[in-house]
């Protein structure tokens, strides 16, 4: 089979199991987008006067965006590499010569319209319950910075936890760490300028936190904490340092699952 072929198979699995099934996709996008609503609600009830509720909604959106995108990366992408152990699929892949990068680029046109589906619907949600998202391209490098570097990282992540979820059987609680906690706490959600000093220090650390701050500052919302250029620069590097080192770890994973075989997989 080609890699055309082998593409085309994917996709067409994942449509069929995710796009086909009844009513269940649409009540588990229209769930997932009132959570989230929800969740943010206290940012509009608890609002400063000074701030218009369509920019509080624009930064509901953004931060909606933000967390459904590592998600994505997370239960598309990552588990899913799960789920192919669990039912013996990444075996056959593996013993096939296939490369497993086919099952990531096979899945991504179906992540793509799901993200895409469950943004426009928080958006309409957003524009129902709060005001409409006052969304302007302000300064269009760094928005266009924001999101390539924002795909660039949640791929880095998306490998880095399925390369341990692969070698281990599960992600362990290390790696929830870093897929959980650190996106949301290093600005996925918020402006780093509304965070805490000691937090603006961990945020800046990390490769999570430059892509979700120069996509708000794409759109006029809030400038970054660093210099725009220099968030430009160093976002642009951690990224590409993240998702190299996250290929190289993958890999290697890989190599250690063909001499020591696939793990049983674990239930968290």
């Amino acid at each position: 089979m080609s890699v055309a072929q082998a593409l085309k198979a994917v996709l067409k699995a994942y449509v069929k199991a995710e796009l086909l099934r009844s009513k269940g996709f649409v009540i588990g996008i229209f769930s997932l987008m009132l959570w989230l609503v929800m969740f943010l609600a206290p940012t509009a009830l608890f609002r400063s006067p000074q701030v218009s509720p369509e920019v509080i909604s624009a930064y509901a959106l953004v931060a909606i965006a933000v967390f459904v995108s590592y998600s994505t990366a997370t239960w598309d992408w990552a588990w899913e590499l799960r789920w192919l152990m669990y039912q013996g699929i990444l075996e056959h892949v593996l013993l096939s010569g296939e490369s497993v990068f086919v099952l990531f680029a096979g899945v991504l046109p179906v992540s793509l319209i799901w993200l895409a589906l469950t943004i426009t619907g928080s958006y309409a949600l957003l524009t129902s319950l709060i005001a409409q998202p006052l969304l302007r391209i302000a300064e269009p490098l760094p928005l266009a910075l924001g999101i390539i570097t924002l795909g660039v990282v949640l791929i880095a992540y998306a490998l880095l936890l399925g390369g341990v979820t692969i070698s281990t059987g599960t992600s362990g609680p290390v790696i929830e760490l870093i897929g959980w906690v650190l996106p949301i706490a290093t600005g996925g959600l918020t402006p780093l300028s509304t965070l805490p000093e000691a937090i603006q220090v961990i945020a800046l650390a990390t490769p999570f936190s430059y892509p979700a701050e120069l996509i708000r500052y794409g759109l006029g919302l809030s400038p970054p904490i660093l210099d725009p250029d220099l968030t430009c620069a160093v976002g642009v590097l951690y990224a590409a340092a993240f998702l190299c080192f996250a290929v190289i770890f993958f890999k290697l994973q890989l190599k250690k699952i063909l001499k020591e075989g696939v793990k049983t997989v674990a239930m968290y």
